[in-house]
């Protein structure tokens, strides 16, 4: 049995532990049911930017509301982090996609169908770091 903490991130915290991941999940409104996908995602001056196909659910969430978690978390030492994030979603320009340069993300998955690059700008970021205590 353990005891531990429960510790909430301020925004540059977040911000710092957004640029080190690479793995997230997005929910949103799906066409008759809500969806939960995992994105691989790259961060960089305050953009996510995430890879899907232009034929993917994934791709609506320019046009509905959705929430991104990204977290990562150590079994050894029993510690972990999550960032939530809230904004707004838009297809990537192309000028946007050439200042990642080399860092744009890829889909494990592939893409069936024409890659689309989305753009998402948080306009909330709420976090939480844990860490148990073995009693």
């Amino acid at each position: 049995m353990s005891i531990g903490t429960i510790q909430e991130l301020d925004y540059e915290e977040c911000l710092e532990l957004l640029q080190v991941g690479r793995f997230a999940r997005v929910a949103f409104e799906g066409e008759d049911q809500l969806e939960l996908l995992p994105v691989n995602y790259a961060y960089a001056d305050g953009v996510i930017l995430i890879r899907t196909s232009e034929n993917a659910g994934l791709a609506s969430i320019v046009e509905r509301r959705f929430v991104l978690e990204a977290d990562h978390h150590d079994d050894t030492y029993q510690t972990g982090w999550s960032v939530v994030v809230r904004g707004s979603a838009a297809r990537a320009t192309k000028e946007l996609l050439e200042s990642f340069g080399g860092r744009l993300p890829n889909s494990w998955a592939g893409s069936e169908g024409n890659a689309v690059h989305i753009a998402i700008m948080p306009n909330e970021l709420r976090g939480r770091r844990v860490r148990a205590f073995p009693r």
